[in-house]
């Protein structure tokens, strides 16, 4: 949740919390009548909230990486992102596809350039073959621990976004089931957002 939304919080500042269990509430300073947010390290088992939150990082752009050579190739993915480290970028999203022969990768407009820079200096001619961008497209995040297990979860976000007539570009989501992302156009980032508010009723979660 630090990391999509609000950049009043580091990801960080949670970690002395985590090793010492410590709860922590995230109050809104404009209303300070609702109870916000208990962040604790373990999910209260009576939730029934599948998706706790949505959230969207806007102004990104997306490069698709292919190449024959990268099929079966040990230390492809490797190479891919010491040369964006090396260029300063930083990488907010992975995708590839299951014939290896794409890596689909998400970074801010403002680093669009340099990474598409180094990774053709680098890379290109030699296991990358071609370079896709595409600028203008938006991260959209959904975090709860109600999701994992949970069966048809998937179905209802892209249902609710399908019915906005938003389409998804990428999906992403980590084994531990707790996250599930996606990437539309920016300017379908807004639409998408509230469609999901509206499926999983996150009016009414604190």
């Amino acid at each position: 949740m630090s990391l999509f939304g609000a950049k009043q919080i580091h990801p960080r500042t949670f970690e002395p919390l985590l090793t010492k269990k410590i709860p922590m509430r995230i109050r809104n300073t404009f209303n300070f009548k609702n109870e916000g947010t208990l962040v604790t390290a373990s999910p209260d088992a009576d939730t029934k909230k599948t998706v706790k939150c949505v959230s969207a990082i806007r102004h990104s752009a997306l490069i698709d990486v292919r190449g024959g050579s990268m099929v079966g190739t040990p230390g492809t993915a490797a190479k891919i992102f010491t040369t964006l480290a090396k260029a300063g970028v930083n990488v907010m999203m992975i995708s590839q596809n299951p014939s290896e022969s794409s890596i689909t990768i998400v970074v801010k407009n403002t680093d669009l350039d340099k990474a598409v820079n180094s990774l053709e200096m680098e890379l290109l001619g030699k296991i990358i073959k071609k370079l896709e961008v595409t600028t203008n497209v938006a991260i959209i995040a959904l975090i709860g621990s109600g999701m994992r297990g949970t069966i048809g979860v998937a179905s209802r976000v892209f249902g609710a976004v399908t019915k906005k007539k938003v389409n998804v570009v990428v999906i992403t989501q980590g084994s531990s089931e707790l996250h599930l992302a996606f990437v539309v156009k920016d300017s379908d980032c807004k639409s998408a957002v509230n469609a999901l508010h509206d499926e999983f009723e996150l009016a009414k979660t604190n």
